[in-house]
């Protein structure tokens, strides 16, 4: 289905069956559960020893709507907004305390630097609130207010991290040419796949490898699950039923379409969509959400019958699942950790698994892509080592690897005292890969600063290779390196230092990048003290705040 629908198919269905369009963010939320912030009573907690009031959590809580509004919706989790709502309260309350004011001048700027038109680069402020509205349901004032205090934390920013000043251009000079000096390179490679055939292994060096790493072939605890399932696909044609029912359902997908604006619907090329196959689109994604929703329905039955047990035992399960003519099925056993086969999308379900051998042994009703699960714990096989034979083939193939590993390094270390010998004698490093036979594949030239370099042999892994540079000398050697294809000796013959003309051109952004990285993290050392500090929600173990401006 289309990617922007999807982005909504939790709450699509509700919004074009049910005769009420709800809003995207719902500011005076204060439904029990929604934050440890509740609304039903009149103590909110305390700030810095003081009470706080129900205009402060408001605010705090407005902001963080907000915010997570314009980011897409991207805090999911209910402790990270109680966390948000915390941070929000104690920075506000900051900019409270310095007298920080943030006029319409500053608002403005704030708004064009920040909300402009990638392609073209201008801001439209009456096209973008309106689109603002229509995306988020985010009133106007309620916005500019938003921004207000953003300009206003980005201020406090500046205020406690005054210190980034400090950072001289001749420190950020110096950083930056050791950053930006190119290395000039190439490695020798001693590939395991060069010893592997030459690893022959007798019956008695196996036995002997399997017992000096028996606890490597240990196998942990175990779980298995047995669990029913039901399908959406299983509703599809009670969900048709509902919507031939529904009064206005076509006018609601006119409506939604509407809202959301044809460029928010497109194929798979990325293509807009003619605004009849949008339509079905919508349609097709609201059915399938519908079938889904009386799946849920039915899942949310079963799980009250279970309920209602005294004792819900693995036969009481099973009994359950026969009186809603549902099949009971198993997964296979499998770790802490581990992909469980049949139910690998179903949300939360690793964290849930994990608290299983408590009561009770089952969980509430869990959505996967297309159906909703309820499982419960069967049983936990106990760890095991296994014996010799079960393994055996294992054993094999990791005695050869090991066997090889160790030829490879072999190899790559009687070729790296021969490299330093000539080369102190003063033969070409070419010469002596040759006289040795070693395999020689060129590095492209990068710089320690380099995270990505076009064209690096696959065998290759950049972070050993750079560290491999920063150990040796020019016309040198590094020691041989270990990496998964065996491993390699790097010879760098130059490093060519960064022009005087580029360091020239590059030194204002470098100052202005190390000032900032440095006023981030002065800003954050200090945050993380005044929000301990301020008791605001003492339990939190972050210490960063979340979401700050301009990161």
């Amino acid at each position: 289905m289309i990617g922007s629908i999807r982005k909504h198919s939790n709450w699509l269905w509700a919004i074009i069956v049910t005769a009420v369009i709800a809003s995207f963010v719902i500011w005076s939320d204060a439904r029990p559960g929604r934050t440890s912030f509740d609304f039903g009573g009149a103590d909110f907690g305390k700030l810095y020893g003081r009470p706080i009031t129900r205009d402060q959590l408001l605010k705090a809580r407005t902001a963080a709507a907000v915010d997570d509004a314009l980011r897409g919706g991207r805090r999911g989790a209910s402790a990270d907004n109680e966390r948000a709502v915390a941070e929000l309260m104690v920075l506000q309350a900051k900019v409270k305390e310095l007298g920080i004011e943030v006029g319409d001048v500053a608002v403005g700027k704030y708004l064009r630097e920040n909300f402009k038109d990638p392609a073209t680069g201008a801001f439209n402020y009456d096209t973008f609130i309106q689109n603002l509205q229509q995306r988020t349901r985010i009133d106007e004032a309620t916005f500019l207010e938003h921004i207000r205090n953003q300009v206003a934390i980005q201020h406090l920013v500046e205020t406690v991290g005054s210190a980034s000043r400090m950072v001289t251009p001749r420190e950020v000079a110096a950083d930056y040419r050791r950053d930006n000096e190119r290395w000039v390179t190439t490695a020798a490679l001693f590939s395991l796949s060069n010893h592997l055939a030459g690893v022959v292994a007798k019956p008695e060096e196996l036995s002997r490898f399997y017992s000096n790493r028996i606890a490597f072939y240990r196998i942990p605890e175990r779980t298995v699950l047995v669990y029913v399932r039901f399908d959406a696909t299983n509703h599809l044609a009670e969900a048709e039923a509902l919507i031939a029912k529904e009064a206005g359902f076509t006018n609601r997908l006119e409506e939604f379409y509407r809202q959301r604006g044809a460029e928010a619907f497109r194929d798979e090329n990325d293509k807009v969509l003619a605004k009849e196959a949008a339509l079905r689109k919508i349609r097709d994604e609201a059915l399938t959400q519908g079938a889904l929703g009386l799946a849920r329905q039915e899942a949310i039955r079963f799980n009250d019958e279970l309920g209602a047990l005294t004792n819900v035992t693995p036969s009481a399960f099973a009994l359950t699942a026969s009186k809603f003519k549902v099949p009971l099925r198993s997964t296979t056993p499998f770790r802490n950790g581990e992909r469980i086969a049949g139910l690998d999308n179903v949300q939360g379900l690793a964290q849930r698994v994990a608290s299983l051998n408590a009561e009770p042994h089952y969980t509430e009703p869990l959505d996967g892509e297309g159906f909703v699960v309820i499982p419960m714990l069967q049983t936990t096989l106990p760890p095991e080592v296994p014996s010799f034979e079960p393994v055996r083939e294992r054993v094999v193939q990791d005695h050869r690897m090991d066997r090889a590993r160790a030829a490879a390094r072999e190899a790559g270390e009687k070729f790296h005292a021969a490299a330093e010998a000539g080369l102190a004698a003063g033969k070409r490093f070419a010469d002596i890969a040759a006289a040795q036979k070693a395999t020689l594949v060129n590095v492209p030239e990068f710089t320690a600063a380099s995270q990505n370099v076009v064209g690096l042999d696959s065998r290759l892994n950049l972070y050993l290779v750079r560290n491999a540079a920063q150990g040796a000398k020019p016309n040198g050697v590094a020691r041989y390196t270990d990496s998964s294809d065996g491993g390699f000796v790097l010879y760098l013959e130059k490093k060519e230092p960064v022009s005087e003309e580029a360091l020239k051109q590059a030194l204002p952004s470098a100052l202005a990048e190390a000032r900032q990285q440095r006023r981030m993290a002065v800003f954050q050392n200090w945050f993380a003290a005044e929000f301990q500090k301020s008791g605001a929600m003492a339990s939190s173990k972050s210490t960063a705040p979340a979401g700050l401006p301009g990161q």
